[in-house]
C-alpha cells in the first residue's frame, strides 16, 4: 500500500521490492490510493497485481475529509477479507493508518514503514500526528530506515520498530567517464534544499566557468527556484531537466553529486550515486546520509542549510580531481553493504517472522479479489 506511484524514492523503493518478491514467484498485489489520475512512474512486473482504492472523483469532492478516509478504510477491509493476503506492508504515514484501521483483528500481519524522519515532518496535519501515536502500537511491525527516526518511533509512539534501510537496485558499473556537471535529483520542496545549492554555486560559479549545474525533478517550488536562478544571475549555468524516468546515466557520469537537504529518510539520490561512484557532497541532515558517508572517506558532509560551507567544500574538489577519484571508488562500497538481496533478506525475516515461513507463493482467494 501506497498513495500513488508518481515519482519519488519511496514510490521507487515499493516498486522495486514488489518486483523483487514477483520475481522470486511470490503473489504481490501493489495497491494505491490514488487512481488514473495519477500515472505510475516506475515500471512493475507484469506479475505484480496492480489495484486502486481511489475514490471517485464527483463523490469524493461532495464528502468530508473524515468521511472519503472511513470509506477508504472500509473498502480496504473488504477488499482483504477476500483477497485474505498473509501481510499487508504500507508505506508513509496516512497510508499507513488507514492500513493498520482496515487490517485490524483480520488474520493477517500489518507492517507499516515510515519514509522520513517523522521528528521534522512538521507539516503532517496534527490530527494525523495523534493518530500515529495511538495507532503504531497496533501494527505488528514498524519499519524505519534509521536509528534515530527508530528511536523516535518508539519513544512517541511506543511501537515495535525494526530498522531496514533502502536497497541499492543492480547497477551498471561505475563509468570512468565525468562530466564537469553538478547534478542534484529530488522534488522541488523546501526539504530538498535547492536553493541552498543555487546559493553556494553563485559563489563559485566565476571560478570555475567550465562547470555546470542539473537540478532534475519536478514539484511546487520550481517557479520561486527559477526565480531565484535569475536572482543570482545563474540562468545559463544552471538546468532545471524536470523529472525522467531513470537518473542513473546523469549520476553515473557526474563530476559531482549534490544533496543539500534540510532533513531526509534515507535518501536514494546519496546511496545510487555512491553506488555508481561518484563523489557525493551531502548535507549532513537527519537522516540517512551519515549512515552512508564517513565525511572525507567516501564522501562529504556539510552542515545542513550553510551556503558558505557547501560552496567551500564544492570548490575544493573541483580543484581536486584526484580526489574526487579517490572519494568516488571509496563510496561504490555500498554496492556490497546494501546489496538488494541482503536487504530483501531482512524485509522477509520482518514480514515473516516464522522461520518455517518461506513467503507467499500462492495468494489465497485472489482471483475473487480482482
Amino acid at each position: 500500500m501506497i498513495a500513488s506511484l508518481e515519482g519519488g524514492g519511496a514510490e521507487r523503493q515499493i516498486s522495486d521490492m514488489a518486483n523483487y518478491w514477483a520475481g522470486k514467484g511470490w503473489t504481490v498485489i501493489l495497491a494505491t490510493w490514488s487512481g488514473l489520475e495519477v500515472a505510475d512512474f516506475y515500471p512493475l512486473d507484469a506479475r505484480v497485481m496492480r489495484v486502486s482504492f481511489a475514490n471517485p472523483a464527483n463523490g469524493a469532492a461532495r464528502q468530508s475529509r473524515i468521511r472519503v478516509n472511513l470509506n477508504r478504510v472500509a473498502q480496504l477491509r473488504r477488499y482483504l477479507k477476500v483477497a485474505r493476503p498473509e501481510v499487508v506492508l504500507s508505506f508513509m504515514c496516512e497510508s499507513n493508518l488507514l492500513a493498520i484501521l482496515a487490517g485490524a483483528r483480520l488474520d493477517l500481519r500489518v507492517a507499516v514503514s515510515e519514509r522520513v524522519q517523522p521528528a521534522y515532518h512538521t507539516d503532517f496535519p496534527w490530527t494525523w500526528r495523534i493518530l500515529r501515536r495511538i495507532l503504531y502500537r497496533w501494527a505488528d511491525e514498524v519499519i524505519a530506515q534509521t536509528q534515530d527516526a527508530a528511536q523516535w518511533l518508539t519513544r512517541h509512539c511506543e511501537a515495535h520498530v525494526t530498522v531496514i534501510p533502502n536497497a541499492l537496485r543492480a547497477l551498471p558499473e561505475p563509468s570512468r567517464e565525468k562530466q564537469r556537471l553538478i547534478v542534484a535529483v529530488g522534488r522541488l520542496t523546501h526539504q530538498k534544499g535547492f536553493d541552498i545549492l543555487l546559493r553556494a554555486f553563485a559563489r563559485i560559479a566565476a571560478e570555475f566557468k567550465d562547470w555546470r549545474v542539473a537540478i532534475i525533478g519536478e514539484g511546487a517550488e520550481r517557479d520561486n527556484l527559477m526565480r531565484l536562478r535569475e536572482e543570482l544571475m545563474l540562468d545559463d549555468r544552471v538546468d532545471f531537466v524536470g523529472q525522467i524516468p531513470d537518473v542513473l546515466d546523469w549520476m553515473d557520469h557526474a563530476g559531482m553529486v549534490v544533496q543539500p537537504s534540510r532533513f531526509e529518510g534515507f535518501p536514494n539520490v546519496v546511496l545510487e550515486s555512491m553506488g555508481l561512484g561518484a563523489v557525493v557532497v551531502s548535507a549532513d541532515c537527519p537522516s540517512g546520509p551519515a549512515d552512508l558517508i564517513q565525511d572525507g572517506v567516501n564522501g562529504r558532509l556539510v552542515p545542513v542549510d550553510d551556503a558558505d560551507a557547501l560552496a567551500h567544500v564544492m570548490a575544493d574538489l573541483i580543484s581536486r580531481p584526484d580526489e574526487r577519484a579517490r572519494l568516488g571508488r571509496a563510496a561504490t562500497g555500498v554496492r556490497e553493504r546494501y546489496r538488494q538481496d541482503v536487504v530483501m533478506g531482512r524485509w522477509e525475516e520482518c514480514l515473516f517472522p516464522n522461520p518455517a515461513h518461506a513467503g507467499p507463493q500462492n495468494a489465497r482467494g485472489v482471483s475473487e479479489a480482482k
